[in-house]
């Protein structure tokens, strides 16, 4: 097993470290002698009252409370300083310590929105502030340039979901193969094995263990074995079935990646509707599934449920193929949306979210295209509404306010409206939705019903299926720093 790391400076003298932490002596200490492991016990010494004549005299757990105090990339990188202090960082005390303090300072968890195009195949990742919203001066500097597959097609990654910092993405964009799970942060990475089989063009998608809810920021997380165990994952590849009738419970084959055993695997998956195609964007993971958009509905696939025995497969014959029956699920549009089209689904404060667009007419006689926010209840007391979507808001394209000269030019116009694109909600704010229109990112707030224009659309302003956007946070602790080294291949 091997994990690549990047952003490292190749010229690390202790010297130039020693001298750069000298400022960050702790102006109060916060004990946590009931979390200190042996290790940290056994290193703690006396302090003596005379002079210190470099920081290697000073005692581990003081080394430790400066060190933790530092901003959590530059600790990354003074492990290559020496022995000690890599022993010092890679303990958990450390680990336990340095989320302590952070949750103490408050410091906020930034998100940042990944924007992968699938006309240009281009990928760019902009910062939200969580009062300002999205904006292009705050555009990131991050990129797939790390990953050993970047550039060698001509064509940057493509991404196929994303994790709080954990980025997934394929080499290709058609006969995806090569797979890597990356952080865009810290640079690390590491590659899967390729699949079993290489089909042209697929429906792909990642999630993460649904079983463990804790969020990074909490500082009672156990050891690391624990940690990495909470966030085991899966990657499907639904393969296309070839059929163009409806049919009753009919059969499709999927290849998926499992953490847990770092292998793929060929199974079966029973469906109790067929369907044709699948929208071409990744699959969106909520609540320990898997969902991605047809024609007039939504398919999900549950890709931890494989306890039901299934009759084996008369496509697939060898020992790779998992034969058991996972749960499919089908929700319908609303009755009320028919004959809208659907536009976006998402995840917005934890609820399974869609947008279609519609056409409607006003007073004077003269049509509009409006989007309509449906938003699919699954936990409520009342049964009845249960498992239905609920409308959450409409937007009326004639009644929005322009905050800019330009988009009220395009409004008089009126052929920005069949332009619109719904991009994705702000992870910060459920009230405020990212829109295309023409070669403009704006942000349209529901309440208000004022629109922004936040930055200049990155790619071509071509209107197609196939844009993805993407939640990329920055934790405190970055995920990928030792959860995932079992998951690339030996």
């Amino acid at each position: 097993m091997c994990m690549r790391g990047g952003g490292t400076r190749s010229m690390c003298t202790k010297r130039s470290y020693r001298a750069r932490i000298s400022q960050y002596l702790p102006s109060s200490s916060c004990h946590d002698h009931d979390h200190q492991s042996d290790f940290k016990r056994s290193k703690k010494l006396p302090i003596s009252s005379s002079k210190f004549t470099s920081i290697d005299d000073l005692p581990d757990h003081i080394l430790v409370e400066i060190l933790c105090r530092l901003p959590q990339k530059s600790t990354s990188q003074y492990k290559c300083v020496s022995k000690n202090w890599y022993l010092l960082i890679s303990d958990p005390y450390f680990f336990r310590r340095f989320l302590c303090i952070q949750h103490e300072r408050q410091n906020p968890i930034k998100h940042t929105l990944i924007f992968s195009d699938n006309t240009d195949r281009k990928t760019d990742f902009f910062s939200i502030e969580e009062q300002l919203g999205l904006h292009s001066k705050h555009r990131r500097k991050f990129s797939f340039s790390f990953l050993p597959c970047y550039g060698a097609t001509g064509r940057e990654p493509l991404v196929v979901g994303t994790y709080k910092d954990l980025v997934c993405c394929c080499a290709t964009w058609y006969n995806q193969r090569d797979y890597y799970i990356c952080n865009p942060y810290t640079k690390q990475w590491v590659a899967l094995p390729p699949t079993p089989r290489c089909h042209k063009e697929v429906r792909a998608g990642f999630i993460c263990n649904p079983k463990h809810q804790n969020d990074d920021d909490d500082i009672d997380i156990g050891d690391r074995k624990q940690e990495s165990n909470r966030y085991r994952y899966k990657i499907v590849q639904i393969i296309i079935p070839m059929v163009n009738y409806a049919t009753p419970n009919f059969q499709f084959n999927l290849q998926m990646f499992c953490s847990e055993s770092g292998k793929w695997t060929e199974a079966v998956a029973l469906s109790p509707q067929s369907f044709v195609s699948l929208s071409a964007d990744a699959g969106v993971a909520h609540n320990g599934m898997l969902y991605w958009r047809g024609h007039d509905f939504i398919f999900g696939l549950d890709p931890f449920s494989n306890d039901n025995p299934n009759t084996s497969s008369s496509m697939i014959t060898d020992d790779t193929v998992d034969h058991h029956t996972f749960h499919c699920r089908f929700i319908g549009k609303p009755d009320e949306e028919r004959r809208a089209r659907f536009d976006f689904l998402g995840v917005c404060r934890g609820r399974l979210r869609m947008c279609q667009l519609f056409v409607y007419y006003t007073l004077d006689g003269r049509n509009h295209h409006g989007v309509s926010i449906w938003e699919l209840k699954e936990d409520d007391h009342d049964h009845e509404a249960n498992n239905k979507w609920c409308l959450v808001h409409i937007v009326y394209t004639d009644q929005i306010v322009s905050e800019t000269p330009l988009m009220s030019r395009y409004k008089n116009v009126g052929f920005w409206e069949r332009t619109i694109m719904v991009q994705d909600f702000d992870p910060n704010n459920e009230h405020v939705l990212y829109l295309q229109l023409f070669n403009r990112q704006v942000m349209y707030d529901l309440r208000t019903r004022t629109l922004e224009v936040v930055m200049l659309w990155p790619f071509s302003a071509i209107v197609c299926l196939g844009k993805r956007v993407f939640t990329f946070v920055i934790p405190w602790w970055p995920t990928l720093q030792y959860q995932y080294a079992y998951a690339s291949p030996s």
